[in-house]
């Protein structure tokens, strides 16, 4: 079976890097993993990407060394199961908030006699080797949103579930949860929530990580000792680029008077 790369750097203490990906372009994806990303996260809570598309989405990835994954809707056994099949290489499954919700994920992720999931059809069957089904459930990785105050007060018993592979923090909806309208957000107690987070990680000898805005918190997080890091997504690369272009020509123009 094709070796989850992402997955091995994360076992072996070191940063694995990816972008989280919203639009529904294989086109796009292919792009992105050409760059040379760690893994690429499609995310299907908030993008609007279907069953179909995403397949397509993971063919693209996965025609490069960068790793395949997918932030699910919810934590459902039949959508993981569609997800690993359509050939998700891991699963970021969103708003886990105690140690049960972190084992339906892990048992819905795992075949027996470690999980549930059904061995049925899927394309993994001539993508990723004739010993798939032998060899997934130690390469399918299963990484845990904590984003909750909640989830963050559980935090060790969530990560000591046998299984998971690491959490990831949404920093966004953690400020949600604390306050209206995510006001909390970069407030001292909003950073020490994250920092709980990192010190129950790293006692339960589990991989952490968080989203980030950019290659600078990126590089901040990884010196925190965070290792599962998304810097930004595909729209916010795009808009940033494409903003800062448009600015410079749009103060040229009026300097020019043109």
């Amino acid at each position: 079976m094709r070796k989850n790369t992402a997955k091995q750097l994360l076992q072996n203490g070191k940063p694995a890097v990816g972008v989280w990906i919203n639009w529904p372009s294989p086109v796009a994806a292919e792009a992105l993993a050409s760059v040379g990303w760690d893994w690429l996260v499609v995310d299907t809570e908030h993008g609007a990407v279907d069953l179909e598309t995403l397949q397509s989405l993971f063919i693209a990835i996965g025609a490069t060394p960068t790793v395949p994954m997918c932030r699910v809707p919810w934590n459902d056994h039949v959508g993981i199961k569609r997800v690993l099949d359509a050939g998700s290489m891991g699963i970021v499954v969103p708003m886990v908030v105690n140690a049960e919700e972190a084992e339906r994920a892990v048992q819905a992720a795992k075949y027996p006699p470690e999980g549930v999931r059904s061995s049925g059809g899927g394309r993994w069957r001539y993508a990723y080797g004739p010993n798939y089904s032998e060899e997934a459930n130690d390469e399918i990785a299963v990484i845990v949103m904590i984003e909750h105050v909640d989830a963050v007060r559980n935090a060790e018993e969530i990560l000591s579930v046998k299984g998971v592979d690491a959490c990831f923090i949404g920093p966004n909806d953690l400020a949600w949860s604390m306050s209206p309208y995510g006001r909390a957000r970069g407030s001292a107690e909003h950073q020490a929530l994250i920092a709980e987070v990192l010190r129950a990680a790293k006692k339960v000898g589990v991989p952490a990580g968080i989203h980030c805005g950019g290659p600078e918190e990126v590089n901040q997080r990884i010196d925190q000792g965070f290792q599962f890091l998304a810097c930004a997504n595909d729209a916010a690369f795009m808009m940033k680029s494409a903003t800062e272009a448009f600015t410079m020509i749009q103060q040229h123009r009026e300097a020019t008077g043109r």
